[in-house]
């Protein structure tokens, strides 16, 4: 009896420690701004990094490719991982600590659309999608 007992509370100690593993992914982008995935790949977002080192969602998954400059962050989307379609974002870059990095983000948008707000905003070509996650393509 002690012995069952005591697989029990091993496979559940173990079991903790496996629930608690952190990030499948955590990069940094530019500044505050982390592409995170919590548990698989598929799940990647754009966060902001808080002071107290908490992450706050900007952009839902599946983020697949972003580029940045000094001002701004382009992404590219599968809402939920649908790779038939692709929505485009930009996302302002906020230089001093917020609690509301999501403020001011353009999109979704189609890549029509995207074109036109990057002239709009003076987003230069030189901007493009430096960083792409060939599996999530």
């Amino acid at each position: 009896m002690k012995k069952n007992i005591m697989k029990i509370a091993y496979a559940f100690l173990l079991s903790s420690f496996i629930g608690c593993q952190g990030f499948v992914k955590d990069e940094k982008i530019t500044g505050r701004y982390h592409l995170v995935s919590i548990d698989i790949p598929e799940d990647l977002t754009l966060c902001y990094k808080l002071e107290s080192g908490d992450y706050k969602g900007v952009l839902e998954e599946t983020i697949f490719a972003v580029g940045f400059n000094d001002n701004y962050i382009i992404a590219k989307q599968h809402l939920s991982n649908n790779r038939a379609i692709t929505n485009y974002y930009i996302v302002p870059i906020y230089k001093e600590n917020t609690l509301s990095p999501e403020k001011g983000v353009i999109g979704a948008l189609t890549l029509e659309q995207f074109n036109e707000k990057r002239k709009e905003l003076n987003i230069p070509d030189s901007v493009e999608f430096t960083k792409v996650i060939e599996d999530l393509k």
